[in-house]
């Protein structure tokens, strides 16, 4: 956990563990709702199904069911978003001839804690988007957006999808096919301030990114926000609105370079500062494909998403 105002150092306090509590992991989802943080699936020696709810309060994990036929398989490189108290978990799938023909698309109800199934309400003539891997979800309004993504056979993608909660329609944005904006990207982050979104890094095809990308909702345009400072090029970090700012933990130019720095991006300034960590602090190791949650009135909900909490 890191608590920090504008102008102080980090603050990480190790948060023991004395009841059940999901094994080590990466690769995995998590979000944040109401005052819980959810992590499903992800990757120890295997790929991994559990799903737990972590109560900040209480400091406690309890174990959800993920056994039901409405309940995702094992994932991976998933991501996960919470409206209106209900979870929406998108891709990860292990491919196989299986996963094409599936839309790989989960919904659970909180309060109900239980797995619903849901009616694909597209028309067999519209697309929806297949099995992905490594993309992002934010929420905008009442809606979903994916972007990009590993996709098997096919490589790194620039799709750019909607997912309309009230009607569970999906649409492309035409955005996608202009010439400016991110292109083909996964292992990235990606999060939402205001109307709108802000996409940093990732790999875009083998080569590792160090740019930062601001879609605008309203206009649905994209601009590059050039920095001459800032983090290097990451993979597998993660990002979360903290106030009129982005914090960015973790990750590394490849997968056995993994790193614990603690940056902030402005929105006011639109310049980075790395965040020093305050003297008998217990900042956490190096960290690549964990994932991060805020909690609290400064933070804004993000994906797949410090007071924070990373696993």
């Amino acid at each position: 956990m890191s608590r920090r105002s504008s102008s102080s150092p980090s603050l990480w306090t190790v948060l023991p563990q004395s009841g059940p509590a999901p094994c080590e992991r990466y690769k995995h989802a998590c979000c944040s709702f109401g005052g819980s943080v959810f992590v499903l699936g992800g990757r120890e020696s295997h790929s991994l199904r559990d799903f737990w709810r972590y109560n900040v309060v209480r400091n406690e994990w309890t174990e959800l069911d993920c056994s039901c036929e409405a309940a995702p398989e094992e994932l991976q490189e998933h991501s996960m978003v919470a409206h209106q108290g209900v979870l929406y978990v998108f891709g990860g799938m292990i491919d196989s001839a299986y996963t094409i023909w599936k839309t790989p698309l989960w919904v659970f109800d909180i309060v109900k804690e239980q797995w619903v199934s849901w009616q694909e309400r597209n028309p067999p003539q519209n697309q929806v988007p297949v099995n992905r891997k490594g993309h992002s979800a934010v929420v905008f309004s009442s809606a979903m957006y994916i972007y990009g993504g590993y996709i098997d056979m096919r490589a790194s993608s620039q799709e750019f999808w909607k997912l309309e909660f009230d009607t569970m329609l999906w649409s492309l944005l035409d955005c996608t096919q202009t010439e400016v904006g991110p292109g083909p990207r996964h292992s990235h982050s990606a999060m939402t301030h205001l109307d709108c979104m802000y996409l940093f890094g990732g790999l875009r095809g083998l080569r590792e990114q160090r740019d930062l990308w601001r879609w605008n909702s309203t206009s649905h345009s994209w601009s590059c926000l050039n920095a001459t400072s800032g983090p290097s090029k990451l993979v597998g970090h993660s990002t979360v609105a903290y106030r009129d700012s982005m914090l960015l933990f973790g990750g590394g130019e490849s997968q056995h370079t993994p790193r614990s720095c603690l940056w902030r991006y402005s929105f006011t300034t639109q310049t980075w500062g790395k965040l020093a960590v305050l003297p008998g602090s217990n900042p956490p190791p190096h960290r690549i494909y964990h994932c991060c949650a805020g909690l609290g009135p400064s933070y804004q909900p993000a994906v797949t998403t410090t007071t924070n909490t990373t696993t």
